[in-house]
């Protein structure tokens, strides 16, 4: 044989077989968008997502900077913004802290910063700028509501700034001023101009200040790199290259910056993207193999004449990558769309308050384009292989069915029954039935992965982490939401008086709130220590605060039937714990969900906001009882469970009375609606009152659930999709490729009526091989998987249900059924003789 090696020929060759067979290539071309689609919406979707968060969290930081080094003399500074790797820099100087007694509770640092410094800490400014005059400040809007300022430029006031042992009692004006929530950052920040840094702290040495631990005068350089993959070692050698020593610091709000810390978050999104490219795979291999094995004769012909293994192999590969470049950019377009629209829904799963953010990351498309071509790669390589290895001999006797060992007559008293031939056809080609099997079976799994966790969603247990009542209503300027603000006395107890006065209203339970600042004991040392190595911030912000917030919750009588359900430890007394002698207190919330306790049943803790001291009745976890709590958790902190009466009564000079959080309704079950329409004509005047009945929880699960079926259910009937194609390709093909073989039967005596028979008999008997498959090893992993996500998802009560495994049988006879008749009036184009005459 002579070997050619005539590339023009072979892209000839492989252009002309994708004219030919169209009905394939646009399969292929379907196939490959579908995987493509699904591949660019997931990481779109993770990549939006994980920049939604990393917004957020920065938000939490203060800046968007990559890093940056502390501590700075103004020399270390001018050396190390000077490095290569630095595109970008703000700085920052540390000039001290505001003491006024308002803000006892709230740390606000003072300092002297730059434009760009400005800008990539979400200082935008809602009027003014940053000031130059020595007695101008820029301070953020609830600074300003606290000091009862208004929210006007030139507006005068009074600070004092502790700077060092020294303390700067000063008049300002208001230069500037911007929205931020008192909540979300660490701590709130005032800033002053260089005149009034140059005149303060002429007479502080940086290096001094370092060694005090005070660090006034010091300054921050915070910069950002190329990229924020592996900050920390960018950081470390911008250090060695100039040779200076100083503290860094990581933005650990990126996510890149631990990625290697957080390898198990990346699990989830390789398990859908394997579960994609294997959909994927499954029916593009399965449109190759058949398609080689339908043309193998004309790939021996090919040999025949010269071709060799090489170029048959190149043939394939052409086809695979041309229809590749055709799919891609439709798959990305679609599902960069795609990824878009669910990236809101999916931020609205979350529990905390997500600003979207939609990403346009080169790597979503690199990704997509390179696992596309990775599952379109190793689908098309092992029919490729085939058509390569067959002689041209047996590409000549080739009927698509192998043969291993020798060969096994069958006796039957009763002659060839129809059922059982259609049975042993199944089996002939082992290999495509597998094939054909698992992507039907992965599809039904899927789906049934989907509902089983939907209908596990539990209204009750949604219900009870919010309203304990018919209605509840809630003072909004206490609960953390940003950018909320208003009178925290709106829900007083005269007006509770009122809303229990309203006809058939039976009580009215309240909620009262305080909070304290508790110092660090050995306990909750103990606790924290093991985390020090750990990049999370809070935990080093909170050893070095030397404390930490504590939320205390006054219960009426109302609330305690609540509290048996949450119990982690110790047992729960009505009647002692009315005494007043005694505290129920959750978990921590601690990074990395490992919650733990500081304090056990028995131990003794005393309050300095309340005076008093309570021995420990229960632990809670930290979210325990969270329909009475503000529905936010402080850093490391706890919340604390005493009868109303605890914080109701009179509280240590000095102390911030305690305030109402919300008052929660019984009715009469018969009259709710007139209930509802009253205390709505209360509340609804005051802006800083919401309130809310059973039926509006009820209606906010019913969103929750929309968004779990538009995203889980699109996602399963996409795989559907791709399995059923596959299925009717399985199908169509085979009997083409029988057609043959199906001439020969009606010659010898097969009626048509008895030959669409076998037809519908094959397909029956795949239906019942594909629920064999998922009512047994689809059930398990159904099982397994559904009661680990249902584990993790709040609100939910796991049970296992058959009714996705048995609505699937009703629509897989249907499809199967319908494409045996498809394929039957295909073979019934042509007649006998014709069949017969064909080689090809």
């Amino acid at each position: 044989m002579i070997e050619t090696n005539n590339r023009k020929i072979v892209r000839r060759l492989a252009f002309k077989s994708i004219k030919a067979n169209k009905s394939r290539s646009l399969a292929i071309v379907s196939a490959i968008v579908l995987t493509t689609l699904l591949i660019t919406s997931m990481f779109t979707l993770s990549f939006s997502l994980s920049k939604s968060s990393e917004y957020t969290q920065m938000r939490t930081v203060g800046t968007d900077f990559h890093g940056g080094f502390k501590y700075l003399t103004p020399s270390e500074v001018a050396t190390l913004k000077k490095h290569s790797s630095i595109r970008q820099y703000g700085i920052s100087l540390s000039v001290g802290t505001v003491s006024n007694p308002i803000f006892k509770d709230t740390r606000i640092e003072v300092h002297q910063i730059d434009k760009s410094y400005a800008k990539h800490s979400f200082v935008n400014f809602i009027a003014g700028g940053l000031p130059s005059g020595e007695n101008e400040i820029v301070l953020n809007t609830w600074e300003l509501d606290k000091l009862g300022v208004k929210h006007e430029l030139g507006q005068r006031l009074h600070l004092d700034i502790e700077i060092g042992k020294q303390i700067i009692s000063q008049d300002f004006i208001l230069s500037g001023y911007y929205e931020a929530d008192e909540h979300l950052a660490l701590a709130g920040m005032a800033f002053v101009s260089e005149a009034f840094a140059k005149k303060n702290l002429a007479h502080i040495d940086p290096l001094i200040s370092k060694i005090d631990g005070t660090n006034i005068n010091t300054s921050d350089l915070s910069v950002m790199f190329n990229n924020s993959i592996n900050i920390e070692k960018k950081l470390n050698k911008v250090l060695a290259d100039t040779g200076l020593d100083a503290p860094i610091g990581v933005n650990w709000a990126y996510s890149t910056a631990y990625l290697s810390d957080n390898i198990m978050n990346l699990i989830p999104y390789a398990a859908v993207v394997f579960i994609i490219m294997l959909s994927g795979y499954l029916l593009i291999y399965n449109i190759f193999y058949i398609s080689v094995v339908r043309d193998v004769k004309f790939y021996g012909l090919l040999k025949t004449i010269g071709t060799t293994p090489r170029q048959l192999k190149r043939i394939i590969s052409i086809q695979a990558k041309l229809l590749y470049v055709i799919a891609l950019p439709i798959g990305m377009v679609i599902g960069y769309v795609i990824g878009q629209l669910i990236t809101p829904m999916a931020n609205s799963l979350s529990s905390e308050t997500v600003e979207t953010s939609y990403s346009a990351n080169p790597f979503i498309f690199l990704g997509a384009a390179l696992f596309s071509y990775l599952t379109v790669w190793i689908a098309a390589s092992k029919p490729s292989r085939i058509a390569a290895r067959i002689s041209p001999v047996e590409a000549v006797k080739f009927v698509g069915v192998t043969r291993n060992g020798r060969r096994i007559s069958k006796k039957t008293k009763h002659g060839a029954r129809i059922y059982s031939m259609a049975f042993s056809n199944l089996f002939r080609n082992k290999k495509k039935l597998l094939l054909m099997l698992s992507s039907l079976s992965l599809s039904i799994i899927l789906f049934s992965i989907i509902f089983t966790v939907i209908s596990s969603l539990d209204i009750n247990k949604y219900l009870s982490s919010f309203i304990s009542g018919d209605f509840v209503v809630n003072n909004e300027a206490m609960i953390l939401h940003e950018g909320e603000r208003g009178d925290p006395l709106a829900l007083s107890e005269p007006f509770c008086s009122t809303l229990s006065k309203i006809p058939d209203v039976k009580s009215v339970d309240k909620v009262y709130f305080n909070y304290e600042f508790y110092p660090l004991d050995e306990a909750i040392r103990s606790v924290l220590q093991p985390f020090v190595a750990s990049p999370d911030p809070g935990i080093i912000y909170t050893l070095k605060n030397g404390a930490i917030f504590i939320n205390f919750y006054g219960l009426d009588t109302g609330w305690l039937d609540w509290v048996k359900k949450d119990l982690l430890e110790g047992t729960f007394n009505k009647q002692k714990f009315m005494s007043g002698d005694y505290a129920m207190i959750t978990e921590s919330n601690l990074p990395e969900d490992r919650n733990a306790t500081y304090y056990h049943p028995g131990d003794k803790i005393t309050y300095e906001t309340l005076g008093k001291s309570y021995e420990v009745m229960a632990v809670l976890p930290y979210n325990g009882l969270y329909a009475a709590t503000t529905k936010s958790y402080s850093a490391n902190g706890y919340n604390v469970f005493l009868p109303s009466s605890e914080l109701n009564k009179k509280l240590p000079i000095g102390k911030n009375p305690s305030k109402i959080l919300s008052a929660t309704i019984h009715a009469d079950p018969t009259k709710l609606g007139e209930v509802e329409e009253a205390a709505k004509a209360l509340t609804d005047p005051i802006d800083e009152l919401s309130f809310k009945s059973r039926e509006d929880y009820k209606q906010e699960l019913g969103g929750f659930i929309r968004i779990f079926q538009t995203v889980g259910y699109g996602l399963s009937f996409v795989i559907a999709l791709i399995g059923v194609l596959n299925y009717i390709n399985t199908v169509l093909t085979g009997v083409i490729s029988r057609r043959n073989e199906f001439a020969i039967l009606e010659s010898i005596g097969m009626t048509k009526k008895q030959l669409k028979k076998m037809l519908v008999y094959e397909g029956l008997y795949n239906v019942l091989l594909t629920v064999a498959i998922t009512s047994t090893l689809g059930v398990l992993i159904t099982y397994s998987i559904s009661k680990n996500i249902t584990g993790i998802l709040a609100f939910t009560v796991f049970h296992m249900s058959w009714l996705p495994f048995i609505l699937v049988i009703p629509i897989l006879l249907a499809i199967a059924y319908t494409v045996t008749l498809s394929a039957y009036k295909t073979l019934n184009k042509a007649t006998i003789v014709e069949r017969l005459r064909e080689v090809d």
